[in-house]
């Protein structure tokens, strides 16, 4: 019984890695679904997590992306969100979003990334540095694959990998790449930012046409042929609402609440927000926008 089981076993991963490897050579793609952890103040305990992000991969493109973002996009395109899921969403809508899209080249190295913070949407084309990764003596299985591991230092935070040389692909979530597998895991040398593959399959249909017209229908998307521009506004809206209102040319400053006893309280309305690119980066890249 127990050799029935692992055969079975063998036959289904060499089912699964020659699923994928149809998918390098057809029309048909790669998709790996990855949680993300992530930190907005790196002083709480634990972490935010959207358990539903995608990577998914066709040649040389590949687009990272909430699916759970995809699908209330792709509702609220539909039709409004009635009333009665706004309050209480369904399952697939709940929990954290992550809302920035990376459309990826890999062969021109550059991407296009869309972000927004609560009125503020932004779309900025960003060059793509190829990592310099040094291997590691570590290993690790992650879904079922044998991965091997690597670090780099790589826009502007130390990253550590963990990687499969048995699907032959460069990519990886977020904007990691170039490792000699595809990249499985990650995290930063700080603990802010965790990415784990929890599956992987073929995408037999490619959503990134739906997925750009998705993102560039977004009232009033302010496009930026700089990324440091794109992430320093970015980073600004995201920490404050104030900034958030006047970058959008409505009344900002604090908001004033009157107590019990008639006193006024001035409330400040800011935010936790660490980017995965941080500041310090874009300061050696120049001001230049």
């Amino acid at each position: 019984m127990k050799k029935l089981l692992f055969l079975c076993f063998i036959l289904a991963a060499t089912c699964q890695a020659d699923c994928l490897a149809r998918a390098e050579n057809t029309d048909s793609g790669i998709r790996v679904k990855y949680k993300y952890y992530f930190k907005n103040d790196s002083t709480i305990r634990g972490h935010y997590v959207d358990s539903s992000m995608c990577l998914d991969i066709f040649r040389d493109n590949a687009v990272f992306y909430s699916e759970k973002c995809y699908l209330m996009d792709s509702t609220l395109n539909a039709s409004p969100l009635p009333v009665t899921l706004a309050v209480d969403p369904p399952a697939e809508f709940r929990g954290t979003m992550e809302r920035s899209r990376y459309f990826i080249d890999y062969k021109d190295l550059s991407y296009i990334k869309y972000d927004r913070a609560i009125m503020t949407k932004i779309k900025g084309k960003g060059e793509l540095p190829r990592p310099q990764w040094r291997m590691l003596d570590g290993t690790d299985t992650v879904c079922g694959y044998y991965c091997k591991t690597a670090e780099a230092r790589y826009l502007g935070r130390t990253w550590k990998i963990w990687y499969a040389a048995d699907i032959p692909v460069y990519a990886g979530p977020w904007l990691l790449w170039g490792a000699p597998g595809l990249i499985l895991k990650a995290r930063d040398s700080r603990g802010l930012f965790v990415f784990n593959a929890v599956e992987i399959g073929a995408a037999a249909y490619n959503r990134s046409g739906e997925l750009r017209n998705l993102s560039d229908s977004q009232y009033n998307l302010r496009t930026y042929s700089s990324m440091h521009k794109a992430e320093e506004i970015l980073t600004r809206v995201k920490r404050s609402y104030d900034e958030d209102m006047r970058f959008n040319g409505h009344q900002g400053g604090p908001i004033r609440a009157t107590n019990e006893d008639g006193s006024v309280e001035i409330i400040e309305l800011n935010m936790k927000y660490i980017p995965l690119i941080p500041e310090n980066y874009w300061e050696k890249k120049g001001r230049k926008h």
